[in-house]
């Protein structure tokens, strides 16, 4: 069983140093770096013939398609390898699970895909954000600025017209339905394939995700959920809640603010029977990265 971890990173090479140096030797590594952060640094850090740094690099910007052009990057880097499961992560990630078990747990899975998805149709008011177009998301312009300014009386236009996107994506070939999970899975080459034939060839799904709401938590979703690969999936029912249920392997702790992870955590951390957590930062960190090391590796 051969895995590839695909990570997205912006900051701290030190920790990703760790992350990777924490993880199966055996593993292939693609990393994509923030185009607006020094490459070099991460470089001098993180080496080996397994790590494998994207060269074509985008300018994250959050809540933009661009980070879904992340997602699919790191995906077709890794179909050239030769890895059974591609598993995302992020580089502010740590394994709470020893290396024995992780490959054990790919090696058992049986081509089951570890993403969850729920259906936002019938989510009422927790469907609203993703009901409103997120008009000229991909540009970074200052709170206040003229173009800031346009951008926000254009969305409030659209909105006070009653003009809303739907839940539904009508496209040539068939309808998809909205699906939202997260940034956290791992699934099968097969599935990488199909997510990369969707974005190379269905533009009306690219033009739906370019004015969408977070497209990171629903292109790769919507795909997965609106194809054959939906019963391989982990389905979520009922209505949208805490976001750790969207989250398959790995634990987030606070959702709605993103918390830095010390010591205090750990018990919460092991509670959650997760293969990761998130938010753990060097210096900040450290101890609760030796706490953790200290139980998987026995």
């Amino acid at each position: 069983m051969k895995l590839a971890f695909l990570i997205s990173v912006q900051k701290d090479a030190r920790h990703l140093r760790d992350l990777v140096a924490s993880l199966p030797s055996g593993a292939d590594y693609y990393i994509h770096v923030d185009r607006h952060r020094d490459l070099q640094h991460f470089e001098r850090l993180v080496k080996g013939e397994n790590i494998h740094f994207l060269t074509q690099r985008v300018r994250v910007i959050p809540g933009s398609l661009n980070e879904v052009e992340v997602q699919v990057a790191l995906i077709r880097a890794a179909l050239e390898g030769d890895a059974d499961y591609l598993v995302s992560i992020d580089g502010l990630d740590y394994p709470l699970w020893s290396n024995a078990r992780i490959e054990e747990f790919f090696s058992d899975a049986k081509d089951h895909q570890f993403i969850s998805g729920i259906a936002m149709p019938g989510q009422g008011r927790a469907a609203y954000k993703y009901t409103d177009f997120q008009l000229l998301n991909d540009h970074i312009w200052q709170h206040g600025s003229f173009k800031s300014n346009v951008r926000s009386l254009a969305r409030r236009v659209l909105t006070g017209g009653h003009v809303f996107k739907t839940l539904r994506i009508h496209c040539p070939e068939k309808t998809y339905t909205l699906y939202k999970g997260s940034t956290s899975w791992a699934i099968t080459r097969e599935v990488g394939q199909l997510i990369l034939q969707e974005w190379d060839e269905n533009k009306h799904l690219k033009v739906y995700f370019s004015t969408s709401y977070r497209p990171v938590e629903t292109f790769i979703p919507t795909v997965v959920f609106n194809s054959p690969f939906a019963s391989q999936s982990l389905l979520v029912k009922g209505k949208l809640s805490d976001a750790n249920t969207l989250m398959p392997l790995t634990y987030v702790g606070h959702t709605h603010s993103p918390k830095v992870l010390t010591e205090t955590d750990l018990a919460a951390v092991r509670d959650s029977r997760k293969m990761f957590a998130r938010q753990i930062v060097s210096d900040y960190s450290d101890g609760l990265k030796s706490m953790i090391d200290a139980k998987r590796n026995v």
